[in-house]
């Protein structure tokens, strides 16, 4: 038989076990419900960057659509770039970690192109100011407009979550 007082150890280590195991089940709970209920940026606030090698700006939505209702535009910004140069456009993680497209307009349309990228695929892609219409071509076309399109989810006027479809659009001036 064991003794009163190994027994009483045994009581005190199964009582320290179990305040642990109970203390370690409570703080993943409040870090699981604290990870789900963290505050994400609204659409109208997420930002993308463009960058030239000569100047970099942070560009917000130019559209912020509700599915079915009519969308606002805002004014679209403007960068320089030389036309043997690219442009660099960064996306955050709120848009590259789901699907989201490039849509690049040149000055020809017939060298205008979409790209389409899945969650975690890119977050930086580079584009050229100016595009050969043929192969092996010298003739060449000039960007125009680049945007960025995605779909995030925001709160409507009620509060509600709902889905936008949101468009970044940055003109390009090209010398």
């Amino acid at each position: 038989m064991a003794s009163r007082r190994t027994r009483r150890r045994n009581l005190i280590q199964i009582t320290a076990l179990i305040v642990a195991v109970a203390l370690v089940v409570a703080g993943s709970i409040a870090f699981q419900t604290w990870w789900n209920n963290r505050p994400e940026k609204e659409p109208r606030e997420v930002a993308i960057e463009v960058s030239s090698p000569s100047s970099s700006q942070e560009v917000f939505p130019f559209s912020i659509c509700e599915p079915g209702v009519e969308c606002l535009e805002n004014t679209v910004p403007v960068i320089t770039v030389n036309a043997d140069q690219e442009l660099t456009v960064k996306v955050p993680s709120q848009v590259s970690d789901h699907d989201w497209s490039l849509l690049k307009i040149y000055d020809d349309p017939t060298a205008n192109d979409q790209s389409f990228y899945t969650a975690h695929e890119a977050s930086e892609v580079a584009v050229p100011a100016s595009a050969s219409l043929k192969k092996d071509s010298q003739d060449r076309t000039k960007l125009v407009v680049v945007e960025v399109s995605s779909v995030l989810i925001g709160h409507d006027d009620k509060g509600e979550e709902t889905p936008y479809t949101v468009t970044w659009s940055i003109r390009a001036t090209v010398t």
